[in-house]
C-alpha cells in the first residue's frame, strides 16, 4: 500500500518486447502492485505526470521520439517526477546502463528476469515489503 495515499502501489510498465512485458506485468500483479502499460514510448511521460506511479520500469531501448534510456534522464530531472522509483529492464549490461541515465533504483537483467529477481529488486526500491 502506498502510505500516501492508502491505496495499492502502481507500476507503470514500459516495455517492447511483448513477452517480457507481460512477464512483468504478471510479477508486479503477484507481488500485489497495479500495474499500467505504457504501449508507446511518447506515452511514457505524460502517463508518470498524470498517475504518478511508484514506480517506473522502462526498457532502456524503448522506442519513441525519445528512446527509454532519455525518457528515464527526463524523469529523473522533472521535479514533477523524480519522487517515483525508476528501474531499468535492458539487453544491455548494467554499467552501460548506469553510464546512460545515471543512478537508478535498480536493473532487470533481460532476456534472465525470474520472480526471485524481480522481487529482490523491488524489496530494495522500496516499494514491496
Amino acid at each position: 500500500m502506498n502510505a500516501r495515499t492508502g491505496q495499492p502501489k502502481t507500476c507503470l510498465i514500459a516495455e517492447s518486447d511483448l513477452f517480457i512485458a507481460k512477464l512483468l506485468v504478471r510479477y508486479a500483479e503477484a507481488s500485489g502492485l497495479v500495474c499500467i502499460q505504457a504501449k508507446e514510448g511518447d506515452a511514457i511521460l505524460p502517463l508518470a505526470r498524470e498517475l504518478k506511479p511508484d514506480v517506473i520500469i522502462q526498457d532502456v531501448e524503448f522506442p519513441g521520439e525519445m528512446l527509454g534510456w532519455e525518457t528515464l534522464r527526463a524523469l529523473k530531472a522533472s521535479e514533477e517526477t523524480r519522487h517515483i522509483r525508476l528501474i531499468s529492464c535492458s539487453w544491455m549490461i548494467e554499467p552501460e546502463v548506469r553510464s546512460l541515465v545515471g543512478e537508478l533504483d535498480g536493473y532487470l537483467q533481460k532476456p534472465d528476469i525470474t520472480y526471485t529477481d524481480f522481487e529482490k529488486i523491488m524489496r530494495m526500491a522500496g516499494i514491496i515489503e
